[in-house]
């Protein structure tokens, strides 16, 4: 029983990751006001994950799409700024 849980987990570990970075790679294209949505879904991601002590793996991939994604926020901000 408790390989079987593992499994699922695994399995929801990717299909979590999966859906993270591609909302990431798709999001390319939303702008600022989507980039900041998925960047407060991300930060609920990880406080989840921590709680429910999920792998690391999947507490790096949330961090790295946090990071590009804070990257993409300040370039747009900056050039907002500048106008």
């Amino acid at each position: 029983m408790v390989a079987g849980r593992a499994n699922t987990d695994d399995v929801f570990e990717a299909l979590l990751r999966q859906t993270i970075t591609e909302s990431v790679i798709g999001g390319k294209g939303y702008g600022v006001s989507g980039d900041e949505d998925l960047f407060a879904r991300l930060r609920h991601y990880e406080r989840r994950a921590l709680q429910e002590q999920l792998s690391s793996q999947t507490l790096q991939v949330i961090s790295s799409a946090r990071r590009l994604l804070g990257g993409r926020l300040q370039r747009s901000g900056s050039r907002d700024v500048g106008v």
